[in-house]
């Protein structure tokens, strides 16, 4: 107890009421001089009867009062507790435990016990209580120690939280440190890529009606401004393409259920997700003058990755990555490494007369075909807005269809065009047969470069064997040195 700055003072304790007044004491001295003493008159009531006590120090002020409230305890403890401050509080608490039906000690007791238990997990009772209580709401009429045994045989095998950003970029990170090819790998940074954007939250989160929404809602990705978009007129995805990203979603979910960010030995909720029916619709291919008027206007850097897909039957991806050292000039054939390829087999359709002709000015060179290039896509596009230009339209997988088209229909057999594009003889059957006919292959396969044609072919060899590396990068800003024909 603090002694005050000013008088009287009134202090409670134990249920007593002290009022400690100033009473300095005078004594006169010999000489008639006089002295001022401190002293104190503490007084208090033992029932209806005042008691007062003086006392010389602050120090014995402090020491009295402490020994009558121990003395009234000892005699008197609920008299005592019950009264002042601590009676209000008394009360307080026995008409809040009324709708409880316990008494103030029972309350105490358990209250100290139960926070015992909450200790180490640094929760108080009622946060305690609160998630109790809305946990067992969840669980409805289901017991919690059903819900805690399938946590401990499933839940439990989770090792880490990861959002699907940080999945997806694992798996891809570990396909490519394990192999898998390059076609795969960007095809599934794509679509995983895109569907990382739309759920950039935890993987364990997602349900499998999000992912279906999400793909019943799929758009068509095109090209603005230099970047990939959703289409503006909301086309959507084709029911084969949905099912390519569906696939993609399932192997993610895969890989965080083995990695234990998802419960293990339990179902996804990626295979939770339903495949759609693909109804095919008919092959689009372009006619051998189409063709033609096409490599007649094109420039000399796009030709190479143009002619490898109409007369070799190559994957956008896997014209993109080849290199002039997979070409066999002197056993006339074209080899499609593992790696490259789509179903990860390697292949070796053949270099076609026509399609030699088309080469030969590159022969002896060594590196990519597609230099100043950064993308399948990019090259891809750049060769689709020549071909817009001169009239000439055309889908992704066109130039391949045609190679496929009008190989069966000079004829060879299925299984053989099956071997060259790296798809099976039953999908030749099905989708391929009777687009084109003989004498349409027969002009297919006779496309050749003309004389001043192959001669611009030629000098763009020769500046890519001596080094000149601005002449893709100049034709690229400058766009389009071109043969200069016109379309009858």
């Amino acid at each position: 107890m603090k002694k005050p700055s000013s008088f009287p003072f009134e202090h409670q304790a134990g249920g007593t009421v002290f009022r400690i007044y100033s009473a300095t004491m005078v004594k006169s001295q010999q000489g008639g001089s006089k002295v001022e003493y401190e002293s104190f008159l503490v007084k208090y009531y033992e029932g209806a009867r005042l008691k007062q006590k003086r006392k010389q120090s602050w120090e014995a002020v402090e020491a009295h009062v402490e020994e009558v409230v121990a003395a009234h305890r000892k005699n008197d403890p609920e008299r005592l507790e019950l009264s002042g401050l601590d009676r209000r509080v008394y009360l307080a608490a026995l008409e809040a435990l009324k709708q409880v039906g316990k008494g103030v000690d029972q309350a105490a007791i358990d209250y100290a016990a139960a926070s015992q238990v909450l200790a180490p997990y640094q929760l108080d009772i009622r946060q305690a209580a609160q998630m109790l209580a809305d946990t067992l709401k969840r669980l409805e009429k289901m017991p919690l120690s059903t819900a805690v045994d399938f946590y401990l045989r499933h839940g439990k095998s989770m090792t880490a939280i990861k959002t699907v950003p940080e999945v997806v970029a694992e798996l891809t990170d570990n396909l490519r440190k394990d192999g898998r090819g390059n076609y795969h790998l960007r095809d599934l940074e794509t679509r995983l890529g895109r569907f990382a954007v739309s759920f950039p939250r935890r993987i364990d989160e997602i349900l499998g009606q999000e992912i279906t929404e999400w793909l019943q809602t799929l758009k068509k990705i095109v090209w603005k401004d230099g970047q990939q978009v959703e289409n503006e007129p909301g086309h959507q995805v084709s029911a084969r393409t949905r099912n390519n990203y569906r696939d993609a979603i399932y192997e993610l979910f895969e890989h965080a259920r083995k990695r234990g960010y998802i419960p293990k030995g339990l179902p996804t909720e990626a295979s939770e997700t339903n495949r759609v029916k693909v109804v095919r619709g008919k092959n689009h291919i372009i006619t051998p003058a189409d063709a033609q008027f096409v490599l007649d206007n094109l420039p000399p850097h796009l030709v190479p990755y143009t002619v490898m897909k109409l007369f070799s039957g190559l994957r956008t991806e896997e014209a993109f990555s080849f290199h002039w050292e997979q070409l066999r000039f002197s056993s006339r054939a074209v080899i499609i490494e593992a790696k490259q390829a789509k179903l990860n087999q390697r292949r070796v359709p053949p270099i076609l007369p026509n399609l030699a002709k088309w080469l030969q000015p590159f022969r002896g060179l060594s590196g990519s075909i597609n230099p100043g290039y950064s993308s399948p896509q990019a090259v891809q596009k750049a060769v689709a807005e020549q071909a817009r230009k001169i009239g000439v339209t055309f889908k992704r997988n066109t130039f391949r269809n045609c190679y496929i088209s009008y190989r069966v229909a000079q004829p060879n057999q299925p299984g053989i065009v099956a071997e060259e594009a790296g798809n099976s003889a039953r999908t030749i059957k099905a989708d391929y047969l009777e687009l084109a006919t003989k004498s349409e292959a027969k002009r297919w396969f006779a496309i050749c470069p003309a004389k001043t044609q192959l001669a611009k072919l030629k000098e763009y060899a020769d500046s890519l064997k001596s080094g000149k590396s601005d002449f893709c990068t100049q034709g690229l800003q400058k766009g389009l040195p071109t043969s200069g024909t016109i379309r009858p």
